[in-house]
């Protein structure tokens, strides 16, 4: 059975997995996407499996990076208007039951 190759130096692993968990999900994709490009054709199985990402992330994220509206704006991590919507100031209760 064939060992699987290793792209970085043990110390140098830890430092890379401390400063991935410090990243919002936006540069996270972009991180392994640069890692990907840094070391080349056969790294996307190991960069896959060092940091617990799925292929498609890093996929997804050398999309973005090749994209000609690349923004760098990591302030937020979704899309505004997302999520549950706010309450009216009636308290919920419908008009037409009072």
């Amino acid at each position: 059975m064939r060992k699987p190759k290793s792209y970085y130096a043990d110390d140098f692993l830890e430092k890379q997995l401390s400063y991935y968990a410090s990243l919002p999900e936006k540069q996270r994709r972009h991180f392994l996407a640069m890692e990907f490009e840094r070391l080349g054709v056969g790294s996307q199985r190991y960069i896959a499996r060092v940091f617990g990402a799925a292929r498609q992330t890093i996929r997804k994220g050398l999309r973005e990076l090749a994209g000609n509206n690349y923004e760098t704006d990591y302030s937020r991590q979704r899309e505004a208007g997302g999520g549950r919507k706010k309450r009216s100031h009636t308290r919920g209760v419908d008009e037409l039951d009072t």
